[in-house]
């Protein structure tokens, strides 16, 4: 009885993330600087898409005449 609670503490140990270390620290903060960086990326797609339109030289091509 006695080892199989020395067996059980071992194991709930053993299942614990090591994350107070620094390798597991500089893990979660490398993805959450690419998951910071995608929803960057995504806001400014989505700005892009439903955003105020600008007037470019392309929609301004109509309004062009060849005068020299």
């Amino acid at each position: 009885m006695a080892s199989e609670i020395a067996d059980n503490k071992w194991e709930r140990e053993a299942s614990k993330p090591p994350v107070s270390e620094i390798g597991s620290i500089a893990q979660l903060i490398l993805i959450s600087v690419f998951a910071l960086i995608f929803l960057w990326i995504f806001t400014w797609s989505l700005m892009g898409l439903f955003g105020a339109k600008k007037e470019t030289m392309a929609d301004k091509y109509g309004d062009m005449n060849a005068e020299g």
